[in-house]
C-alpha cells in the first residue's frame, strides 16, 4: 500500500526546488459525509482517514468502511500549514482554507450547475500533486510553486498518478478547486483538461471551484463558488 503511485519519487531533484521544503507527500483524505435528500445539502465533518491505494482501489488507514460512494474536492498541492516544524505531514486544509472549507462546503455546492443525486457520500480531498510545490515557503512564491508543480505533472508521472487515484477511488463527482481560475495556462484548467481526457464530461461527473482559501474574505462569501 502506498500515498500514491508515484513510487519514490524525490521533489529534491527539481530544479526549482528549496532546501527547507518538505519531501515526503501528503496522503489524500477523508473529511466527512455529504447528505444528499430532497434537493437539500448536509455536511458533516468527521475526524480525518487517510487513504491508502493498492493496485486499483484504495483503503482507509484506519480500516474503516464509511459509505459507497465518494465525491473527490481536489486542491493543487500541499501548503506550509499542512507540515509540521520537522517537515512531517499533518493533514490536508489546515487553517483557514480547511475553515471555509468545512463552513461553506454546502452554501457553494448548492449554486453548482452540476446536480449531486441523492444519497450519502464519502467527501475527499485530494491535493492532485501531494508534494510541497511550493517548498513552504513564507510568503509564498507562486510562480516557483507553479514551475514546481508543472514539472511534476508533466514530466514525473504527476497527471498518470491523478489518473490511477481517480480510477481507484471511482468519484461520483469531482469538483476541481485548484488555484489558477478561468486563466487558460492556470493550474485549474490544467486539470480540467486532463479530467476531460480521463474520459469524464464536464457538468455530469465532475466541474470546478474558486479555492477555498477565497471563499470568506472578512465576511463576504460571494466568491464561494462551483460551477
Amino acid at each position: 500500500m502506498a500515498i500514491n503511485y508515484m513510487k519514490d519519487f524525490d521533489i529534491s531533484v527539481l530544479e526549482n526546488y528549496h532546501e527547507e521544503g518538505a519531501v515526503l507527500p501528503l496522503p489524500d483524505q477523508y473529511v466527512g459525509e455529504l447528505k444528499v435528500k430532497n434537493g437539500e445539502l448536509f455536511f458533516n465533518q468527521a475526524p480525518r482517514d487517510s487513504l491508502e491505494y493498492l493496485s486499483d482501489k484504495f483503503v482507509f488507514s484506519s480500516k474503516k468502511n464509511y459509505h459507497e460512494k465518494n465525491i473527490f474536492v481536489l486542491l493543487e498541492s500541499p501548503h506550509r500549514f499542512e507540515y509540521n516544524a520537522s517537515n512531517k505531514p499533518i493533514a490536508m486544509v489546515m487553517g483557514k482554507t480547511g475553515c471555509n472549507l468545512f463552513d461553506l462546503f454546502t452554501q457553494a455546492l448548492s449554486k453548482s450547475k452540476m446536480r449531486i443525486k441523492a444519497g450519502l457520500y464519502n467527501v475527499i480531498l485530494a491535493n492532485v500533486v501531494q508534494y510541497q510545490t511550493s517548498c513552504g515557503l513564507n510568503p509564498i512564491d507562486r510562480k516557483i510553486r507553479d514551475l514546481n508543480w508543472l514539472d511534476i505533472y508533466n514530466n514525473y508521472g504527476g497527471e498518470l498518478d491523478l489518473k490511477k487515484r481517480i480510477f481507484s477511488g471511482k468519484p461520483r463527482y469531482t469538483i476541481n478547486c485548484c488555484t489558477g481560475g478561468k486563466n487558460p495556462n492556470g493550474l485549474r484548467q490544467v486539470v480540467n483538461h486532463s479530467l476531460i481526457n480521463f474520459g469524464l464530461k464536464k457538468g455530469k461527473h465532475f466541474t470546478e471551484g474558486n479555492h477555498p482559501a477565497s471563499w470568506n474574505f472578512h465576511g463576504d462569501t460571494s466568491r464561494a463558488v462551483i460551477d
